[in-house]
């Protein structure tokens, strides 16, 4: 066992051009280390005192608003259960307050029944920092300083922690705490919390541990942009590891295979494909059963088809170009005479009624924008799809409110069910691109105001909703439509205002992605079969795991690469790239005793405490084969192919 505990390991020697700023400084007062600025106190550090052993702490300037703070603890006797705590207060209440893919400001948005607040019936949440896509990250806003504090990625099990944030009435704490815990209750499954839990670890005489925590200092901005240096000094800061996936060429190959092999479905007079496979009773792969046709969200029916006919147009394959064809044709018939689109084809194939969200519907009009024109490449002219696309447009535009804001649903007869949620802004890409085809102002107008709507939630908020159609809550999904909208817009009108919400957004985008590598032991799911958490994004905070989503942004993290020269947006593209392309199939790859189909990926992994208790066996990586994870890598590639090369490096 080791005799030093290592929470973060950081380069605390001033960096090359930095300019410190000579008024903040540290001093001892009161028996604790304090951050002053000139004569006034930002903030202190409060180590607990433990019986039996001895600490003392330093601070040593990283740059000029980064520090590195230093605890050391000795066991002057042995000691069975030890528990250590370190915490940076600052002695002002927080306007707003984040821990990065946890919580917003205490997540009371929404729904959901993720946690709520700070604390559960008074006592203090404690969580794993296995949550957090910062190893620990905590941010808060002060009366003139906002406040980041976050550490490095544990190398073994033993040196695994815990964080708190306290808002309190007239001061604000980030704590850090060792060994690991998550209490009173540890969130489990989605709006199931379990019995909390403290590990233990003793000490023996004379052994020692460190615990490292850098603070990063900003002055107070609006719209919550001091979190931006924190977040690029954290990844810059960052350890980058590079996972070797398999190259581009093959990746198109296993994913259009798994469309035409596993997932085609033909059912009464439905040609398209399943929404995903799972595993019967029998051990065997099979199609799921219910809510099985989606024309966007997980089914991406519509996305497939699209990347079958460029698989026919750039490789010649005959299969591709019907399946292709049968499966928008198939779909084009369910637009409705008000100008909606019926979104699950079980409805139609069974005579159900359900909601249609913005989300599928949105989905819906881009593509068919798309299809129309990639049909006709192929020598199908269909201009009812482009049709069916603007009578879709049309029909958002007369239902929109005068704020801007679209419905989050509608029912069959176009009555709007909610209208709460960002996820509204995945039909304003559909807006743009009508407007872009037809010249006509109207569609812009009405795209540009449904925009300034959801961009200034994000700005006041600090977050957006419900993208995620099977949760009601802040969320990571809801914030692409904003980003594509932002870039579009761009190029549509030249404003740089939309590059800076772009940047904004992207910044946000960022408090999902997983910045660092987690260590597992021998037997976990992740270390069995190579799994790396660097370059994932967690679902909402409502949804507490782990998925290959951010391959759909890819290209507009590149492009943003290109617009603004900062390298940063390049990094984590390339990041997220290899992440999501971490245990494809190529049709002899076993996960969990069950050998998988070429092309296949299932959606989940569970990198905390999700879905099973601190006692239970587990498997991280899910048995889910959804069919969004393939439709979104292969529009990814479609839409870089002529410069595939930028995902190599």
């Amino acid at each position: 066992m080791r005799k030093e505990l290592i929470i973060l390991t950081a380069c605390c020697a001033l960096l090359p051009g930095c300019r410190p700023d000579s008024s903040f400084r540290w001093v001892q007062q009161d028996g604790a280390l304090c951050l002053l600025k000139g004569d006034s106190l930002l903030g202190r550090l409060d180590v607990a005192e433990t019986e039996n052993i001895s600490h003392s702490e330093r601070a040593e300037r990283v740059d000029a608003q980064t520090y590195c703070i230093t605890c050391e603890f000795k066991a002057e006797k042995d000691v069975e259960d030890a528990r250590l705590q370190v915490g940076f207060t600052h002695p002002s209440q927080s306007s707003y307050w984040m821990i990065p893919a946890v919580s917003y400001n205490g997540n009371h948005w929404g729904k959901g029944q993720e946690p709520k607040g700070a604390d559960e019936n008074g006592q203090w949440r404690t969580l794993s920092y296995r949550r957090t896509p910062i190893p620990g990250a905590m941010y808060s806003e002060g009366q003139s300083y906002a406040f980041a504090t976050w550490s490095e990625a544990p190398g073994t099990e033993k040196e695994d922690f815990s964080i708190s944030i306290q808002p309190g009435s007239q001061q604000t704490s980030h704590r850090y705490l060792w060994p690991e815990e998550e209490m009173p209750v540890t969130y489990s499954g989605r709006d199931r919390f379990e019995k909390g839990y403290q590990k233990t670890c003793p000490l023996k005489k004379g052994e020692k541990l460190t615990m490292k925590v850098f603070l990063h200092i900003a002055p107070l901005q609006k719209e919550h942009a001091a979190m931006r240096s924190f977040l690029r000094k954290a990844w810059e800061t960052a350890k980058k590891p590079s996972v070797e996936v398999q190259s581009p060429e093959r990746l198109w190959e296993l994913g259009t295979q798994y469309a035409r092999e596993s997932l085609w479905a033909e059912e009464g007079d439905y040609r398209g494909f399943s929404i995903g496979l799972i595993l019967g009773p029998d051990g065997k792969w099979q199609q799921r059963p219910g809510g099985k046709y989606e024309i966007g969200w997980c089914g991406q029916n519509a996305s497939y088809a699209i990347s079958l006919l460029h698989d026919y147009l750039k490789r010649g394959n005959r299969e591709s170009l019907e399946k292709g064809m049968a499966t928008l044709d198939t779909w084009s018939r369910c637009t409705l005479p008000n100008g909606l689109f019926v979104c699950h084809y079980d409805n139609i194939l069974y005579g159900t009624q359900g909601a249609i969200d913005a989300c599928n519907l949105g989905t819906a009009a881009v593509n068919y924008f798309e299809a129309c024109d990639v049909a006709s490449q192929c020598g199908f002219e269909r201009p009812e799809y482009e049709r069916l696309a603007y009578a879709i447009c049309d029909f958002v535009m007369k239902d929109q409110q005068a704020n801007g804001c679209f419905a989050k649903g509608w029912t069959p007869q176009g009555e709007a069910l909610y209208r709460e949620g960002t996820v509204g802004c995945f039909m304003v890409p559909a807006l743009i691109e009508a407007y872009r085809r037809s010249q006509n102002k109207a569609y812009l107008e009405s795209a540009r105001r449904a925009y300034d709507f959801y961009i200034r939630e994000l700005h006041e908020n600090g977050f957006t909703t419900a993208g995620a159609l099977d949760t009601w809550c802040i969320d990571k999904e809801s914030s692409i439509s904003l980003l594509r909208s932002a870039l579009r817009l761009h190029k549509l009108t030249g404003e740089q205002a939309f590059v800076e919400d772009a940047v904004a957004i992207s910044y946000y985008l960022s408090t999902w992605l997983w910045h660092y590598d987690e260590a597992y032991p021998q037997g976990d799911n992740f270390a069995d079969y190579g799994y790396h958490t660097f370059g994932a994004t967690s679902v909402s905070v409502q949804h507490n795991h782990l998925d290959p989503y951010a391959l759909y942004w890819v290209p507009e993290w590149i492009e943003l690469a290109d617009i603004t020269g900062d390298s940063q947006w390049l990094e984590k593209a390339r990041a997220i790239w290899r992440n999501g392309n971490q245990l494809v199939s190529d049709g002899t790859l076993e996960i969990n005793g069950h050998l998988r189909p070429a092309g296949s990926q299932n959606e989940a992994y569970f990198e905390c405490q999700w879905g099973f208790t601190g006692n239970s066996d587990i498997q991280r990586i899910n048995d889910w084969l959804v069919a969004w994870p393939g439709a979104f890598r292969l529009e990814t590639l479609r839409r870089l192919w002529d410069r595939m090369e930028v995902l190599k490096e």
